[in-house]
């Protein structure tokens, strides 16, 4: 699937980084590298939470990395590999190249057919699933920790063995196309989100679609699969993070066994172009059969590893998220404008997108409404914020946060993320207490410094 069209969750318009969430929680982990073998243990934070993780990162020496986080509270295992590759990495006539390997992992291996891999697990109650992003991509299982060595063995097999044909390729195509249409020609929503991306970035990659374009999908060629798959889908572009209920010396001597002769090539280094300051207000106007006019508009926003993101993500709390917000209670409850409106900051490994979507109430014209909300940010960059908003807002994000980590695929997604991005599932650990260090003052810095309107973009539907 591709990313916000999660087959498990859809996270409105942008993948809000789980990890920059992970505030108050004490974690404690080694980091173990091959040839010396190497521990390190992050400082530990005061944890009012209560939470205690503990983790081991261990390199294979075809460069392979491997998270272990034991935890015995359920019977379950997460087992995640996380590529290093999206649509960040694709050029014009591949687009779509990532998401349509979601597709093709599945289609089994010389020992494993093309139903296999669901046959020997779903049929026994796990969870099978994958789904890409502009940044990376996940295939992950969540099972009885007795399936352990059957899920390493499939898994193993896969990154190696997987079988490419043409026939194989040209179903898949039709499958791609069809979720295409489902999920973005036939969806107002969709339509917009991608047509905001074409227009906010014209340089930056950021501009493909993940799921790419019809004429792309339909002029790859197993030439350009094979070698795609050569050299992203393999060992030193990876990291397979399990959490559950199992004993990490035990595991790891299985995914050892497994692995470490499977060949690689160095990680291909990213080359990506800088996307310039916008300059001015872009705009565009899409019709369809809606019954009421739609709004999606986004700024240019910062990306992952800015300290901005924390009071971009406090900005969006307070802005738009939840029937408490600002943007709520003027512009749904006291104006009765819209019926629903919403927005968050997604800051990836790039300089990323804040996102507001929102639909029209009845027959109102979605350019009366802008005028409302501008004049609602503009009174943000102007007023600022309260301490006690802030407070409330880094209380909720926590909440999501604790919510998110409960369960051993939650705990993944996080480390995961965070390892991907950054190269080092550490990285939280310098994160812990900077939503609370934000104050009222970097957040109206923020607002002012991206709520430009030269540095926006502005899609609107509406009716035919």
């Amino acid at each position: 699937m591709t990313e916000k069209i999660q087959r498990t969750s859809s996270r409105v318009a942008s993948l809000v980084f789980i990890y920059i969430l992970f505030c108050s929680i004490q974690v404690s982990g080694q980091v173990v590298n091959p040839k010396p073998v190497q521990s390190v243990s992050p400082k530990s934070t005061d944890a009012p939470l209560g939470i205690q993780l503990n983790y081991e990162k261990r390199t294979l020496p075809n460069g392979l990395v491997i998270i272990l986080a034991e935890d015995h509270t359920v019977p379950l295992v997460s087992f995640q590999t996380w590529f290093k590759v999206g649509s960040v990495d694709e050029v014009p006539g591949i687009t779509g190249m990532s998401h349509l390997f979601e597709h093709l992992m599945f289609k089994g291996t010389p020992k494993y057919g093309p139903k296999k891999f669901f046959q020997e697990l779903e049929a026994k109650g796990s969870e099978i699933n994958a789904y890409t992003t502009r940044d990376y991509t996940v295939y992950y299982e969540t099972f009885a920790s007795n399936l352990l060595e059957k899920v390493v063995d499939l898994e193993s097999d896969r990154m190696t063995n997987l079988t490419l044909t043409d026939e194989i390729l040209n179903n898949e195509r039709m499958v791609v196309l069809e979720e295409r249409r489902l999920r973005t020609d036939n969806v107002p929503e969709g339509k917009m989100q991608e047509v905001l991306w074409q227009l906010a970035y014209r340089y930056h990659p950021y501009q493909w679609p993940v799921i790419g374009y019809p004429r792309d999908v339909m002029s790859i060629t197993l030439t350009q699969l094979m070698n795609y798959f050569k050299t992203y889908y393999q060992p030193a572009n990876a990291a397979l993070v399990l959490v559950g209920d199992f004993k990490t010396e035990e595991v790891f001597a299985l995914l050892k066994k497994n692995y470490e002769k499977i060949p690689s090539v160095p990680r291909p280094k990213r080359v990506i172009v800088v996307e310039p300051p916008q300059g001015e207000e872009r705009r565009l106007i899409l019709r369809d059969q809606v019954s009421s006019e739609r709004l999606v508009l986004a700024y240019h926003a910062s990306a992952g590893d800015n300290d901005d993101s924390y009071a971009l993500d406090i900005a969006a709390n307070i802005l738009f998220q939840g029937t408490s917000s600002r943007a709520y209670r003027r512009l749904v409850e006291e104006k009765e404008m819209m019926s629903a409106i919403t927005g968050s900051a997604y800051t990836p490994s790039y300089p990323g997108l804040f996102i507001v979507a929102g639909t029209m109430k009845g027959k109102l014209s979605s350019s009366v409404v802008e005028t409302e909300l501008f004049k609602l940010i503009s009174e943000f960059k102007e007023t600022g914020v309260t301490e006690e908003e802030i407070r409330i807002a880094v209380k909720q994000l926590t909440v999501q946060l604790v919510d998110s980590i409960r369960t051993p695929f939650g705990l993944g997604q996080l480390i995961g993320t965070v390892q991907t991005i950054f190269g080092d599932p550490k990285r939280f650990v310098d994160d812990l207490a900077k939503y609370s260090k934000v104050k009222a003052a970097d957040v109206q810095r923020v607002a002012q410094k991206y709520f430009d309107p030269n540095n926006r973009v502005v899609v609107t539907m509406v009716p035919k």
